[in-house]
């Protein structure tokens, strides 16, 4: 039975860890991510430098915690930054009406390759069908539409 390398190891520990963080995490636990690196920094060591199990046992668990002490503090403040709010993007943005939107009934518009039903927005006239409308506000599902300014 032939035995596995350090090298080879911990170069398959560090792919495994990484993309288990990348992939099914989404770099929001982090310490995948810090594991992974410290087998990959082992790996490309004992790639150059033979070195025993314990050695490179050694090399990976330093190098995880000094990599985990380093990047910490900045991936948490990375992570604490709020991001955008679910739909500001669609604020401003124009759409099509297909069916008439009046205060007594909403109507459908086309945006974003999809269909939506739509409101009219505060202080605005009726819309007709074929006419283009701008989204206003999003609240949930619901978009509110008015001619724009």
């Amino acid at each position: 039975m032939t035995e596995i390398s350090p090298t080879v190891f911990y170069l398959c520990l560090a792919v495994a860890l990484i993309g288990a963080e990348l992939l099914i995490l989404q770099l929001s636990v982090f310490w995948f991510l810090f594991f992974g690196v410290g087998a990959l920094i082992t790996a490309v060591i004992s790639w150059f430098v033979p070195l025993t199990w314990l050695m490179s046992t050694s090399i990976f668990l330093v190098s995880s915690v000094v990599i985990a002490l380093l990047l910490y503090p900045i991936l948490r403040r990375w992570q604490a930054k709020p991001g955008p709010i679910a739909g500001n993007d669609a604020i401003g943005q124009r759409v099509v009406v297909l069916q008439t939107i009046s205060r007594d009934k909403n109507g459908r518009v086309q945006w974003s390759g999809s269909k939506w039903n739509a409101e009219l927005a505060d202080g605005e006239s009726e819309i007709a069908a074929g006419e283009q409308a701008v989204i206003i506000k999003l609240e949930g599902i619901r978009l509110f539409v008015g001619r724009g300014r």
